[in-house]
Parts: structure tokens; C-alpha cells; sequence
């Protein structure tokens, strides 16, 4: 027969249990001292009795750390209970600190649903039949230095010399909703009307003999005479969305997509810069397909 301390070091159990096991053995209860293939046999949580109305109370209230969940569940249902103990409950009933989001202050969420419901989910279905090519239109203003910065492993922190004056690299893109094919006009001056025009002919180029609708916001240079009269005669179809509506501008994820690549980069060249951007566009609907999928698809 094993001693208890030579079973303790077989099973990896204190010779405090060992014993007790020991004991029960011979007492023929040993389901008093161990549980064997059953899950969930631990201390029952003080929490779980309040289950339903924690929960309700994180969904309807904003809480940012876990100190606050503890106070507010020590105030509302005198338990007492630890940070460590809120975190298991909230990751059992999977929820999660998440990064919030933001609606800009004039938003009109009437006015949204609206032109989702009646303007954008019809043309959208439509695309997705074939019927017809639904693009977004918009630009967006890559600065080489500061703003894309990378990160670096390392056991301090690094520093790097920003560029003086404006390394600015301007792209102006079409994304097609259904295929992600996109279509941009760059330069490293500015987007006018003229760079809009210049975007109308390549997409009339590239969707011959297709029913284009293009949906853009109501900036000026994009709202001009020369840009309406150029689309009425290419048959391009312009659907000004209302404003304050970044959610349902698709191309904004686009964007965003490609300021997340640049952060994981450090640039001390312009042109290794514009040029990198130019290879993510260039691979957005081949190569990258899968990652813009789940970026841009159904889920508004």
C-alpha cells in the first residue's frame, strides 16, 4: 500500500485531501469528498439568484469597469461579491467589454431608417439580383507621420520623427457593394470637382452597358453642376444620402480598413507610403476579398 504522501505526489492532490478521500473510501461515501465527471459541481456563484436582473441592469445602464458592476450590484442587491467573480458571471452570459461606438450629434435616426428602408435596401437587393451596379462614392486624406504610427514589441517605447510639412495623399474611391471592387483617382494635391468628373468616366468605362447607381454625401464639389450634367450624360444615377449618416456610407469601412494596415507599418518615404496604399486597394477584392467581406456586408 502507497503511503499518503507518495499518493499526493502521484495524483497531485495535498495530503489534507488525499486523506479525506482516504476516509471516504472507507466509509463508502466518498461522493462527500470528490465529484468526478461532472461539470459545474463547484460553490454556486451568490450571483446566479440575480442572474436575469444583473443582466437587464448592464444592458440598460452604462457601466466601464468591473469596480462599477460590483458597486451597483452590492447597492441594488445587497451581495457582496468580487471583480474577479463579476468577471467569470459576465463572461458566462458572453458579455464583453466592447470598444462604444459614436452617432454624430445632428444624426436624424427617422431620416436614416427612412432612406435605408425606401432608397438603400431596395437598390440593395437589386444589386445583389444583378439588375443593377450600387456604388459608394467618397474620399479620404492619408497624411504620412503622426496619424499612423506603428506598433513595435519591445520593452519600452519607441519614438519616431514625424515629416514636417503635409505628406498628403489623396484618394477618391468607388466600392461596389455586391463584388468590392473599387475604383479610385488619386493625387497628392486636392479632391475637387474636376477628380470626381475624372472617377465618373473610369466607372462608366468599367460598367458599360450597366445601370450604375453611385450613392454620396452632399459635399459641394460633389453636388456641382459638372458633376450632375457629366452623370446625367454618362446615365450614371446619383443618390445623395442625408446627412450624418457615416453608417450607412460603405466605403467609410473601406477606409478604415486601410488606416489599419497602415498602422501596422512605419513609413519614412512618401512614395513606399502612397504606394502601399495603392496595393491594398489593389488587393481588396482579390488577395484581401475575405477580410472585406467581413467588413462590409449585411450587418448595418
Amino acid at each position: 500500500m502507497y503511503s499518503i504522501a507518495r499518493v499526493s505526489n502521484l495524483v497531485n492532490f495535498s495530503e489534507p485531501t488525499v486523506r479525506k478521500i482516504k476516509k471516504g473510501i472507507e466509509s463508502n461515501h466518498i461522493d462527500t469528498y470528490i465529484s468526478i465527471d461532472k461539470k459545474g459541481c463547484g460553490r454556486k456563484s451568490k450571483l446566479e439568484p440575480f442572474t436575469d436582473a444583473i443582466i437587464a441592469e448592464v444592458y440598460t445602464n452604462n457601466y466601464h469597469t468591473l469596480k462599477q458592476i460590483v458597486a451597483m450590484i452590492e447597492a441594488k442587491f445587497n451581495v457582496k461579491t468580487s471583480v474577479s467573480a463579476v468577471y467569470r458571471f459576465l463572461k458566462k452570459h458572453d458579455i464583453k467589454r466592447l470598444k462604444c461606438g459614436s452617432l454624430p450629434a445632428k444624426a436624424n435616426i427617422e431620416e436614416q431608417r427612412y432612406f435605408y428602408e425606401n432608397t438603400f435596401h431596395p437598390l440593395e437587393e437589386e444589386a445583389k439580383l444583378g439588375k443593377i451596379s450600387l456604388l459608394f462614392l467618397d474620399a479620404s486624406h492619408f497624411v504620412m507621420g503622426g496619424d499612423f504610427l506603428s506598433y513595435i514589441y519591445s520593452n519600452v517605447r519607441r519614438f519616431f520623427k514625424t515629416f514636417s510639412g503635409c505628406l498628403r495623399y489623396n484618394v477618391l474611391g468607388c466600392l461596389d457593394i455586391v463584388t468590392k471592387n473599387v475604383i479610385t483617382v488619386t493625387n497628392k494635391t486636392y479632391v475637387t470637382a474636376t477628380t470626381v468628373c475624372e472617377l465618373r468616366n473610369k466607372i462608366a468605362e468599367e460598367y458599360t452597358g450597366m445601370t450604375v447607381y453611385i450613392i454620396l454625401d452632399n459635399a459641394r464639389y460633389k453636388k456641382c453642376k459638372l458633376v450632375q450634367d457629366l452623370a446625367y450624360n454618362l446615365g450614371i444615377k446619383l443618390i445623395y444620402k442625408p446627412p450624418y449618416i457615416p453608417n450607412l456610407n460603405f466605403i467609410e469601412r473601406f477606409w478604415k480598413y486601410i488606416k489599419n494596415k497602415l498602422r501596422a507599418e512605419y513609413f519614412d518615404d512618401f512614395s513606399k507610403f502612397y504606394n502601399y496604399i495603392d496595393l491594398i486597394i489593389k488587393n481588396s477584392y482579390t488577395c484581401n476579398k475575405d477580410e472585406i467581406d467581413s467588413l462590409i456586408n449585411e450587418k448595418i
